[in-house]
């Protein structure tokens, strides 16, 4: 958060002269009073500021009068295809956001007023993936927005939208240029947002199909100044790390998704990654497998490692690092120490020295079972962590199932019978349950108030079904039940992760078992190897199974057609919430909570659930909590807003207690993260409201502001 001010605005001599150079003026039609904007202050980062705190000053808001919040504008962007995750910036009274399209807008952040748009497609592209926010950069006069869209990182001028055109291709960097396969074969994107450190932006990156990594780029030339390998090379440390040596080359995964964090006054970045693909077998590679489900500091001018941490060793469960670092200054045995903070899937808070990557949380390297799987080598010990005291559950208990309704009890009994739950148990034939998937914490993440020493963070206890099966095994039995080839691709992709075992789907992302009645081949074949909209692309297929697996997704194989038996090569069924029949978690409420953690104690200060089942409640059960996605904001007011909940609502608690001191519905879901500003004196709240994403349900196309009635 920063006070901005212009002296210039305050003449009409200095208006000319602003006009002139081309300078962003607040739209005249948009002028408070009459009135240039003099004095903001701004959220001129993701996440608030470059250490992701999610912290604001702002007080005029506060626990006496959130009651009397009120929508103040609401913006209608006119994409309805959700989903938008973008964590609004707001610099000089201006506010920057993204919609489905990956269209930048900026708006008048007083009355939502469209100033300009920005389409960034060129010659019919079509931009996917997800953008959950950008950056700023100014220097002297010139000022522009750096944000990420697909497999580009642009730079546009924050005051007209034009791109810069001196920045990489007219105004565009191809991130998969210069890596370690044809950029043809690399499907590199970024959803998190950039971070600018003096004339350098750096950003992370996602991949399914090849290696991924984090770069520098030079702000003006869009030059790679340096980059950091997250899956090593030769010579690079932890190589010896990977019992697969082409792994760099061949492998995938190790994404940094989540966004850079900044310590300005070391000139230190953070940044967490997640696990290598595939999600849940790797043959025959031994090896704790660095950086996966890392935290990783490094010198933020040479790209040069600091330090690293891995929270999982060999990860088989999909538990990547999930959210941004977060920056603080702690009490650590009596001493002020600067501490930067990672939360993650288990429902964890890990604490470091900042400088030189000490762990403060107290942790244990302990036994874990063997994998059953032929080939898979898990690793012998995962960190234990005791303190600070977990988040969230983490071990799925027979005496924690659900008692929603006696037959829902007995469904989750059974599958409780059959499955295996505990610590650490790797994936098998036989089927795990576990929490973590989609939380503990997700890529919200948490926020942080220094003056109070208190971490809020959001939780998902879901707890996830996980069964594996050989995808080159000859099925026995009826003709329906045997795999062919195209499904045999299907579960190798990992397609059922977003697309369900029987392409049915889930939330938001579509049912496959129609494609046949909207797609010709040769546009299925497009969509998968170049993507389109949230779906990534995978140019690395071979053509032969492209083609086995369209044939599958458009229902044209041989019914008699089956894999050949070959080595065994295992792929789960499919990603599986553990559900009852009717649809809810099968495992005892809460299934969403809002946490208050006390990092001078370690201890959970208050846990509340977050979010509610409409129908649920009307039956007399107790407020459940819903799964959730987007973050929190904490303000001097003393108040933690939230959207993020299945029931579409945006809440303010009270930082200290936990009570819910307002609510309301909103248009669509706003999974997403609020920002907080305040232009001439007053305070607004923003949040993304478009539906969609894993959570579903509706979608739409708005910006929502709240303030406090004149």
């Amino acid at each position: 958060m920063r006070i901005s001010t212009n002296p210039d605005l305050q003449t009409s001599k200095g208006f000319s002269r602003i006009i002139a150079a081309g300078l962003f003026i607040i739209a005249l039609s948009g002028c408070v009073k009459g009135r240039l904007y003099q004095r903001t202050v701004d959220w001129d980062h993701a996440g608030g500021n470059a250490g992701q705190t999610k912290y604001s000053e702002l007080d005029e808001i506060n626990t006496d009068n959130v009651k009397d919040l009120k929508v103040a504008w609401v913006y209608n962007s006119g994409n309805m295809a959700g989903n938008v995750q973008c964590n609004p910036l707001i610099v000089g009274g201006a506010m920057y956001v993204t919609t489905p399209a990956h269209e930048v807008i900026a708006l008048d952040a007083t009355n939502g007023k469209e100033l300009w748009r920005f389409n960034p497609s060129r010659e019919g592209e079509s931009l996917g993936g997800i953008n959950r926010g950008l950056a700023y950069w100014k220097s002297g006069g010139r000022g522009s927005i750096l944000f990420t869209a697909n497999n580009y990182l642009y730079q546009i001028d924050m005051y007209t939208g034009e791109p810069v055109e001196s920045f990489g291709y007219n105004g565009r960097v191809d991130l998969n240029e210069d890596l370690v396969r044809p950029e043809s074969e690399m499907a590199i994107t970024s959803p998190g947002s950039p971070t600018v450190c003096g004339n350098l932006v750096i950003t992370g990156a996602l991949s399914w199909g090849a290696p991924s990594n984090v770069s520098a780029f030079d702000v003006k030339t869009g030059r790679r100044v340096w980059i950091f390998n997250t899956i090593p090379q030769p010579k690079e440390f932890g190589y010896d790390t990977w019992g697969n040596k082409d792994f760099w080359k061949k492998g995938a995964g190790v994404n940094s998704w989540s966004g850079i964090t900044l310590d300005e006054e070391n000139k230190m970045i953070f940044f967490c990654t997640g696990q290598p693909k595939d999600d849940f077998y790797r043959s025959d590679n031994k090896g704790a497998q660095l950086y996966g489900n890392c935290i990783v500091a490094l010198d933020a001018e040479t790209g040069q490692r600091k330090w690293h941490y891995q929270a999982i060793h060999h990860d088989l469960w999909d538990l990547d690092l999930p959210a941004a670092p977060i920056l603080a200054t702690i009490n650590h045995k009596g001493k002020k120490l600067k501490a930067v903070i990672q939360l993650t899937k288990t429902g964890n808070t890990l604490l470091f020295d900042r400088i030189t990557g000490e762990v403060l949380s107290k942790v244990e390297e302990v036994l874990v079972p063997a994998s059953t799987l032929p080939g898979e080598y898990a690793y012998p010990t995962q960190p234990r962590v005791s303190w600070p005291e977990p988040f969230a559950r983490q071990v799925v208990r027979g005496n924690e199932l659900t008692n929603r309704t006696p037959e829902a009890h007995a469904y989750a009994q059974k599958v409780f019978n059959s499955a295996d739950a505990g610590w650490f148990i790797p994936p098998n034939k036989k089927g795990i349950l576990y929490y973590g998937i989609h939380g503990g914490a997700e890529w919200g993440g948490g926020s942080y108030d220094e003056k109070e020493n208190v971490l809020y963070v959001n939780s998902n206890e879901l707890a996830w079904y996980i069964r594996m099966k050989d995808i080159n095994e000859m099925p026995v039995g009826e003709k329906a039940s045997k795999l062919s080839p195209g499904k045999a691709v299907f579960l190798k992709m990992g397609c059922p992760s977003c697309h369900g075992a029987n392409r049915e789907g889930q939330g938001s992302i579509p049912n496959l078992t129609r494609v046949d009645q909207k797609y010709k081949q040769e546009d299925l074949m497009k969509i998968v190897k170049k993507g389109k909209n949230a779906m990534p692309a995978f140019p690395q297929i071979e053509e032969k199974d492209l083609l086995d697996l369209t044939n599958f997704l458009l229902n044209k194989e041989n019914a008699n057609a089956v894999v050949a038996k070959n080595k065994p090569e295992y792929r789960s069924l499919g990603y599986e919430k553990f559900l009852d029949p009717d649809g809810y978690p099968a495992t005892a409420p809460p299934w969403g909570t809002l946490n208050a953690l006390d990092l001078n104690s370690g201890k959970i200060k208050w846990k509340v659930p977050l979010g509610e089942y409409e129908e649920l409640k009307k039956k007399g059960m107790a407020t459940t909590g819903t799964e959730n996605f987007g973050g929190s904001i904490v303000t001097k007011g003393g108040l933690v807003f939230i959207a993020a909940t299945r029931d579409e609502k945006f809440r303010a608690f009270d930082k200290k207690t936990g009570k819910i001191l307002w609510e309301t519905k909103l248009p669509y879901g706003g999974y997403a993260t609020p920002a907080t500003y305040s232009v001439e004196g007053k305070q607004y709240v923003v949040i993304a409201a478009t539906g969609g994403g894993k959570l579903g349900g509706k979608t739409g196309d708005a910006y929502v502001a709240f303030a406090l009635p004149d």
